[in-house]
C-alpha cells in the first residue's frame, strides 16, 4: 500500500481546489441571479410558452445560492442543502424553457445555412438564449461543487470519489445494448412523422399549415437530421465506444438531447391527457391529438431511455482514475 500515499493529494491542495470550484460556483450563480433581475427589468418576454418560475424568483434563489456559498463554515452538510434547494429554483427558471431554446438556436443554424423558409418563426429571442444557457452552465457548477465538497467531506478522491484506485469496473455490454436500441427505437415515431411531412405527407395532420413546408423548411428536415444524429450516438454509446475526448462529446451531446426531450415530453403529457380526456383540443396547432400524443410520448420515453444510456455509458467506459497510482491499482486487483 505504496501507491495511495504517495498520489493522493495533501489536504490543504484538496481544499484549495474545493474552494476554487466553490467560488466559481459563487460567481455562476450571482450572474445569474443579476441576468434575470436585468431581463426581468427590461420587460422582455420570453417566446418560450412554459411553465417556468418567474425571473425575480429565479434571481433571489440565485442570490441565495451565491451568499451561501462564500459564507459560513468551508464545509457542511446543511449548507449542500441549502445551495441545492436554491439552485433546483434557481433552475426551475429555465429548465422547461431550455429544450425550446437550444432547438431554436440549432434550427436557426440550419436555416441560415439553407435558406429555407417554414410555417413558423424561427428567430431566438437572444436574450432568453444568454440567460438560459448561463443558468444551465451555473447549475452544472452547482453540481460539479456538491460533487465535490460531499467528496472532500468524506475524504475520498475529488477526481473519481474512491477512498483508493479500482480498476474501472467491467462494461454492462447486455444493459447498454438494450438501453441503446430502446433509445434508437423511440426516437422513430417522431424521426418518421417529421419526414413525412418534410416529403409533403399530410399522415397526422388536420389541416394545410405544413402544405408549403419542404425538407430545407427550418424545424422539419432539420430536425430529421438531429434525430438520425442522436440514433447514431445511441448505437456508438450501445457500443461502448469511445475514450478520451470523444468519450466526453458522446456523453455530453446524449445528456444535452435527455435534457431538451424529457422536460418537453413530460410537460407535453401532462397536459395532453386531461385534455384528451375532456374531449378538447390539445393546442391550436393541425396537428391530430393521435400524432400530438405519439410525438410527446416519444420524447418522454426517447429522453429516458436516452438519460439512463449516458449515465450507463459514462460509468461503463470510465478509465483508471489518474490520481492513483498503477502500483495502487494492482494492490486492488485480487490474485487467483
Amino acid at each position: 500500500m505504496t501507491g495511495a500515499a504517495s498520489s493522493t493529494p495533501a489536504p490543504a491542495a484538496r481544499a484549495r481546489v474545493a474552494d476554487t470550484i466553490r467560488f466559481a460556483t459563487a460567481a455562476g450563480c450571482a450572474a445569474v441571479a443579476v441576468a434575470f433581475f436585468v431581463y426581468w427589468l427590461a420587460g422582455v418576454a420570453d417566446p418560450v410558452r412554459m411553465p417556468t418560475a418567474p425571473a425575480p424568483v429565479a434571481a433571489l434563489a440565485g442570490a441565495g445560492a451565491a451568499v451561501l456559498l462564500v459564507s459560513g463554515p468551508r464545509s457542511s452538510r446543511f449548507r449542500r442543502g441549502a445551495v441545492l434547494l436554491s439552485a433546483a429554483v434557481m433552475f426551475s427558471g429555465s429548465l422547461l424553457a431550455l429544450p425550446h431554446t437550444i432547438l431554436m438556436v440549432v434550427v436557426r443554424a440550419g436555416q441560415v445555412l439553407t435558406d429555407g423558409s417554414g410555417s413558423f418563426s424561427v428567430e431566438p429571442s437572444w436574450s432568453a438564449t444568454a440567460v438560459h444557457g448561463l443558468n444551465l452552465v451555473a447549475t452544472g457548477l452547482v453540481v460539479l461543487w456538491l460533487v465535490t465538497d460531499s467528496r472532500l467531506c468524506d475524504g475520498r478522491c475529488l477526481r473519481c470519489g474512491r477512498t483508493r484506485a479500482v480498476p474501472p469496473p467491467a462494461p454492462g455490454r447486455r444493459l447498454l445494448r438494450v438501453l441503446a436500441v430502446v433509445a434508437a427505437v423511440a426516437a422513430l415515431p417522431y424521426g418518421l412523422l417529421k419526414l413525412g411531412w418534410s416529403l409533403g405527407w399530410d399522415v397526422g395532420l388536420t389541416g394545410t399549415a405544413f402544405s408549403d413546408v419542404s425538407a430545407t423548411s427550418p424545424g422539419f428536415g432539420d430536425t430529421v437530421v438531429l434525430t438520425a444524429v442522436a440514433i447514431l450516438i445511441s448505437v456508438a454509446m450501445g457500443a461502448g465506444a469511445g475514450s478520451g475526448a470523444l468519450r466526453w462529446v458522446l456523453a455530453a451531446i446524449g445528456a444535452c438531447g435527455a435534457l431538451m426531450l424529457l422536460p418537453v415530453g413530460l410537460t407535453a403529457v401532462t397536459q395532453a391527457v386531461p385534455a384528451l380526456w375532456g374531449g378538447t383540443s390539445i393546442d391550436d396547432s393541425e396537428i391530430a391529438p393521435w400524432a400530438f400524443m405519439v410525438v410527446y410520448v416519444s420524447f418522454l420515453l426517447w429522453g429516458a431511455a436516452l438519460a439512463w444510456l449516458t449515465v450507463t455509458y459514462w460509468r461503463a467506459t470510465r478509465p483508471v482514475c489518474r490520481a492513483h497510482t498503477t502500483s495502487d491499482v494492482t494492490d486492488t486487483v485480487p490474485t487467483t
